[in-house]
Order: C-alpha cells, then structure tokens, then sequence
C-alpha cells in the first residue's frame, strides 16, 4: 500500500519553517566558508577564530531547552516569528562587527534565535503530517535547506572574493523578510498555555553547564591547554548532572527526558551525534583543506556548492525510502558514501575534478544519514510528544555539531607540521565517523515498529 498524500496546507507550512530552517543553515555554512577571511581581516589565529562558528552552534544549545516552554506558553507560531525577526537583527550586527569579539557577541544572538527556530519549526511541522508522511515531509524541507547549502557557498564564495564576507550576513536580510511575510499568512500561530510556569533553576543549571562544558573541551583541545580547560569540564559536567537529577524528579521538566526510556528515540539520538560532529565538522575542515591546497573562496564555494548539490538531489529520495523500508538501511548506505567520499582526501592528493564528484557523493551520504535519524526519532514518540523531541534531537545536534568543529581544530593544530599536513590528517576524522554511524544505525528498528502508538 503507498503511503497516504500529504496536504497542501503541511506543504505549505513545511515549506515556510524549511525556509527559516534555510537560513539556520545558510548561516552555518557560510560562517565556515568566511572563516579564513574573518582570521585575516580581523587579526586572529584559528583557535580565536573558530568560535565564529563553535559560538553559534553552542548558543543554539543554549535556547533550544526554552523553546517548548515558550512554544507551548505562547504559541508555537508566535515564537517562530519571534525568533526570526531576532535572527535578522544578529545577522544585521554581525555584517557591522568591527572586532572579533563583536561578531562572537552577535553570533550568539544569532545561534539563540537559531536554536528557536528549528525545533519549533518541526514541531509545526510535524504536528500536522501523519506518521507515514514524515519522511517525504522532511525530505522536501530538507532539500529547501540543502538547496540554500548548496547555492549559498557559490554565491558566498564569490562575494567573500570580490566584497567582503561582511555580505554573507547581509544575505540573511531580504532571505528573512520574505520568509516573515509568507509566515504572516500561511503559519499558525498555535495555541497559548497561559499560566505555565518557566524552572529558572532549571534554565539557570543547563545555559551555564552546556557552554561551560564545551568551552573547557576547546581549551584542552587548543594547541596551548590549561587547567582552567579540566575545570571548565568538570564544573560544566556537575551542573549537567545536576539538571539530569531536578528534571526527572521534577513535575514541571524543561526537557522531555522520559523520551530517552524509548529504545527507539535513544538510538536516534546516539546516532545523530556521529551525523551532526560529521556535519559541522565537515563544514569547518573542508573549506581549511581546499584553502590549504591553493583553492580561492569562489573555487572552495563551488566545492561546498557540489555537496549540497549531492544533499539536494538526495534528500527526497531518502524521505521515500524511509518510509517505506525503514531508516537502518538508508542510514548504512549512506554512512559508507561518507566513507568512501572523505577516504581519497586523507590518503592522496585529489584533484579538483574529482575532488567533485567525491564532494557530491559526501552530500547524498550526508542526505541519507541525517533525514533517516530525524525520521526515526519524531516517529518513536507519540504527536502529544512532538515538541520535546524536536527540541532534545536538536540540542544532540547542536552540541555533537559544536564539538565535531572542536575535534577538527583540535586535530589540526596537534598533528599540522605545515603546509596543509594537519588539515589533511584530520580528514581521517571524516573517515572514522562514518564507521561509527553505521554502527549505531544498526540499532534502528524498522518503521513499521515505529508507527504503533504510544
């Protein structure tokens, strides 16, 4: 039997949140294409001038804890809105920055709207599709996304060339207005919970044990570590642990972590954290390898360009095949396409039209790794449920994403003996994920296990 067709009210409503979904990643792509530029122009070393990526990542964790809280108090769609119009200031901020410490500050502004955007987003989203729809909802949101991915680094590439990458913020301006207007008409505002109480305490222990616990894994994995690293750890940990023990004993929780009981929505999430460290850390080593290797920023754009030209062509195919085979074997192929498409720029010199096409197979297994896990984890839970998942698969993501960048840096400054060799050594990162994604995504079950209630 084919699965039932999707509304053109979710179509519509999928293809507004995939556009702020669009600009999160946009913004996420873009940074890490103007990485080098930003270390030139603003005088700083890689270790200072990776926050412009590892901050946003990290301030999205940050947010994404409130964004049930405030999507269920005043309205998923409301906060939406919100959310946007906060992201188009940053990004107005980040195009003025004079310093780098300026463009961290408006960067965190970014990543706290970003970390809004997304899972409220999904919960619209996903709120209104059927189970059986899930995947080729995603997979069209998806590709919008990865359509962004895609054009944006050729575009991107070519500004940061002729202008500057101040105009890589720019971009988010127009790009968000029109979003904001087609969201007036089309997106629902939701329903206010009045009277639903926010846990400070809880807010307090988890916005300042994340960053804390991510900063102190930048700095043991700087060039120079300190001890403020260990402490920055372990500090961070304990308040962790902390919000771990309130939560669950608490009746009013800031997230659903009961959903971790489900074997389903646990494997999802272990394995998003090999999807997103392999994502993010992708996005940071591969413009640094293409540079290292004499590339321009529009040659380095056309390279990203053909990854998400891959992740586009891809998407909407691996919704198709999730829903009707399951994730696990959409998730192994394409952990062994990021495999085999990362293997060459570790072990030998690659040239540039090959280095393409390996870019272009990277995308699809990025496609079938990413879209099946996100699949598998909304169709574990019961709709009642939808908000907190999405916000608890988007702080795995988001923080596996962050330290993904840290491992990346940290593996070039430890083993860089100059000329590109640590870039190049770290590709073996890129290598060495994939095996364990394709570990994990052994433990998915199939979708027809997935769609029986509660």
């Amino acid at each position: 039997m084919s699965p039932p067709r999707v509304s053109r009210r979710v179509w519509s409503i999928g293809l507004v949140s995939g556009m702020g979904g669009m600009l999160v990643m946009l913004d996420a792509t873009l940074a890490a294409l103007a990485l080098i530029a930003v270390q030139a122009d603003l005088n700083a070393p890689l270790e200072d001038a990776q926050w412009v990526v590892s901050s946003y990542l990290i301030s999205m964790a940050v947010s994404l804890p409130t964004s049930t809280w405030f999507g269920n108090r005043f309205g998923h769609g409301r906060i939406w809105g919100a959310a946007l119009a906060v992201f188009i200031a940053a990004s107005i901020g980040c195009a003025f920055a004079a310093s780098l410490e300026t463009l961290i500050a408006a960067r965190i502004a970014q990543g706290l709207a970003a970390g809004i955007l997304l899972p409220t987003g999904h919960a619209i989203l996903i709120a209104g599709a059927q189970r059986d729809q899930i995947g080729r909802v995603l997979g069209v949101v998806g590709t919008l996304i990865s359509l962004a991915a895609a054009i944006g680094p050729g575009i991107g590439g070519w500004l940061v060339d002729v202008a500057s990458w101040r105009w890589l913020f720019w971009i988010n301006v127009p790009l968000g207005a029109i979003a904001a207007v087609w969201a007036a008409k089309v997106m629902p505002g939701g329903v206010a919970q009045h009277g639903l109480k926010l846990p400070l305490g809880q807010l307090f222990l988890i916005v300042t044990g994340l960053p804390l616990a991510l900063y102190g894994a930048s700095e043991i994995a700087s060039r120079y570590p300190t001890g403020n690293g260990w402490l920055s750890i372990g500090g961070g940990a304990m308040l962790l642990m902390l919000f771990i023990a309130v939560a669950r004993t608490s009746k009013s929780s800031l997230l659903a972590l009961e959903l971790m009981r489900n074997p389903q929505f646990r494997a999802s999430s272990l394995l998003a954290v090999g999807n997103s460290a392999n994502l993010f850390g992708g996005l940071l080593l591969f413009p640094l390898y293409f540079h290292a290797k004499g590339m321009s920023h529009s040659q380095i754009g056309v390279m990203l360009l053909f990854m998400g030209a891959g992740t586009s062509c891809a998407l909407y195919l691996a919704g198709h095949f999730v829903d009707r085979f399951g994730p696990r074997p959409v998730v192994l192929a394409g952990a062994a396409m990021l495999a085999v498409s990362a293997a060459p720029f570790a072990l030998v010199s690659v040239p540039s039209d090959i280095a393409a096409v390996f870019m272009f197979v990277r995308g699809i297994g990025l496609a079938w790794t990413t879209n099946p896990t996100t699949a598998a984890a909304y169709a574990a839970v019961d709709r009642k449920d939808i908000g907190g998942a999405a916000t608890l698969v988007n702080i795995v993501q988001r923080v596996s994403g962050a330290l993904g960048a840290v491992a990346v840096v940290a593996i070039i400054g430890w083993l860089d003996g100059g000329g590109g060799h640590g870039e190049v050594r770290a590709m073996g990162l890129m290598v060495v994920l994939p095996l364990l994604q394709a570990w994990w995504g052994t433990y998915l079950t199939g979708y027809r296990a997935m769609r029986e209630p509660g």
